[in-house]
């Protein structure tokens, strides 16, 4: 069953539509990458979905329920988290502020959640009450993740993670984002790197140009090329 259900999607800048009637399924266990060239409206798609933008047409399902008509804070509550790009944090809150924030979206539960983060990130752990700002770029998109997990998501919604991070510092995003598709997370993964996400990181491609939806499938059955043909393949 779909942790996520996206059907005819339609989401809009004020008059200005930059998402036309995507549709796309997120699975327990699963990570769907969404590719396609900048301005292709990824982000935007992101954002309607967890109800950053508004939709003018179509439908979120999470868990089995229509949060379409639902506020951000709402659906955080029912599992839906993003972690946004940028290595968005609040950089004059300290680390540990930073994730008791995103645990007060978690509705019903104590504190025992943010003391696994800490096992599961030892240096934000080490560095707990220093200021966030302080931290490299690498620790603050760690610190992102981290804050988006105390919420305790059953989807988890990733924009551009790799984005100005050093290779090593990559390497372990995306070997963060496959353990968590390990526990039964089901993640949407915006990335610009195809070739990463084609070997080994992503289950399932959608490739979004212009707005529109130019081929899903599964991640072993496409190539860089063909990925490429359909970001191409829209008439302008």
């Amino acid at each position: 069953m779909s942790e996520l259900e996206v059907s005819g999607l339609r989401v809009a800048h004020g008059d200005l539509v930059a998402v036309w009637d995507a549709s796309l399924d997120l699975l327990p266990g699963r990570i769907t990458a969404l590719v396609g060239r900048n301005g292709a409206g990824k982000t935007t798609l992101l954002s309607g979905i967890c109800g950053l933008l508004p939709v003018t047409a179509g439908q979120v399902v999470l868990a089995g329920e229509d949060v379409t008509a639902l506020p951000p804070w709402q659906r955080a509550r029912r599992g839906l988290a993003i972690v946004q790009e940028g290595k968005r944090v609040f950089r004059e809150l300290t680390v540990r502020e930073n994730i008791l924030l995103g645990h007060r979206s978690r509705r019903g539960k104590g504190e025992r959640e943010v003391t696994d983060l800490y096992d599961r990130f030892p240096m934000l752990a080490q560095r707990r009450e220093e200021r966030a700002g302080a931290l490299s770029g690498g620790q603050q998109q760690m610190l992102a993740i981290a804050t988006a997990l105390a919420a305790g998501p059953r989807v988890l919604l990733v924009d551009e993670p790799s984005s100005g991070l050093a290779p090593v510092v990559v390497d372990q995003v995306f070997d963060l984002l496959q353990g968590l598709r390990a526990e039964g997370l089901a993640i949407l993964l915006v990335e610009q790197l195809v070739d990463e996400v084609l070997n080994g990181i992503a289950d399932d491609v959608v490739v979004l140009d212009r707005g529109r939806v130019t081929a899903r499938d599964s991640a072993t059955n496409l190539t860089a090329s063909a990925v490429a043909g359909s970001i191409y393949s829209v008439d302008p």
